[in-house]
């Protein structure tokens, strides 16, 4: 049997043996129910790779069923009842079904659960290597963040398009031959509803009034600037491009990004410099030219600026030998 790595040290504690008929789900995962004198219901779940497993469980026991079993270090992502929300992060609440966000690093977990307790719950564990390695080589973006913004789900907070994702997960029947596809979108999709979610959290009240279209328009103007912020950039060119005029192009743009457009032009101008400084052989004047300036001076005097040291003095500092 497929066991579940992040969770086969806790089935035997609980007293869940295998269904004989694993009818449930066309044969994908597997399905573990409680001995006859412990409890009823069942626990379903589904390795779909080495990154992440999917787990269902719908479960009653008659009496209190302490565990404490290790597991492997994995992030949980969960729509739960509140006796799950009680046992993994110690939060009392009696919402029916809540979002919870948690990471656990390799060890242990202990807990006891009380007698004729729902215990349900749709959740997605996730690896390190998932967020840390696999989704960073797949997307220009640095995932590591992600606990942190799981853990701001701590069974008080709404999100109904993560609520409906799991929705979708649990109401899915899977097919061996296109269930693992159908997971892994819905795990992405999490992922990103949830980064989706957070950057609007984040956001000034000012920002959130900003129009889709107009807010859209910045985005896509930040990325352009990401590439090309090497070239010659005039500002009123840029508005022109985003049809907007100067003003409201500057209004909006600083208070998306939280600074003015020139200054985040020269930032990434400065970090580039940093970059070059430290591992080419490229002369100060050189370097100057390529990321955009065509006076050395100006450089100079920006990056004094920027960086409290002249960019002589910071490739002395840190340049490779």
């Amino acid at each position: 049997m497929n066991t579940d790595p992040f969770m086969q040290g806790l089935f035997p504690q609980l007293g869940l043996t295998p269904e004989k008929s694993n009818s449930q789900n066309n044969g994908c995962g597997f399905t573990m129910v409680p001995n006859a004198d412990l409890g009823n219901g069942y626990l379903w779940t589904y390795p779909v790779n080495p990154y992440f497993s999917v787990t269902i469980y719908h479960l009653n026991y008659y009496k209190e069923m302490h565990y404490r079993y290790h597991h492997p270090a994995m992030l949980v992502i969960s729509l739960s009842s509140p006796i799950v929300a009680k046992a993994v992060s110690d939060k009392n609440s009696e919402q029916k079904e809540q979002l919870l966000g948690y990471y656990l690093p390799d060890g242990e977990h202990e807990y006891t659960l009380p007698a004729s307790s729902s215990i349900d719950s749709v959740s997605i564990a996730f690896t390190p290597e998932f967020y840390n390695s696999r989704l960073s080589s797949l997307y220009d973006r640095d995932f590591s963040d992600l606990p942190r913004i799981a853990a701001l789900m701590n069974g008080t907070i709404n999100i109904p398009s993560v609520i409906s994702i799991f929705k979708e997960i649990a109401d899915y029947t899977p097919i061996i031959a296109t269930s693992e596809l159908f997971y892994e979108a819905k795990a992405l999709e999490l992922i990103a509803c949830l980064v989706d979610w957070h950057i609007q959290e984040s956001l000034s009240p000012s920002v959130r009034s900003i129009c889709d279209a107009d807010r859209e328009a910045i985005h896509r103007l930040i990325h352009f600037l990401q590439q090309h912020y090497c070239e010659s950039l005039d500002v009123k060119n840029i508005a022109r491009m985003c049809q907007m005029s100067k003003s409201k192009l500057s209004e909006l743009f600083h208070s998306v990004s939280g600074v003015t457009l020139i200054e985040f032009i020269n930032n990434l101008r400065i970090e580039r410099a940093k970059e070059l400084l430290i591992n080419s052989y490229y002369q100060i004047g050189e370097i100057s030219a390529i990321i955009g300036y065509a006076q050395q001076s100006s450089f100079t005097y920006l990056f004094k600026q920027k960086v409290g040291m002249s960019p002589r003095d910071y490739r002395k500092l840190h340049k490779k030998v």
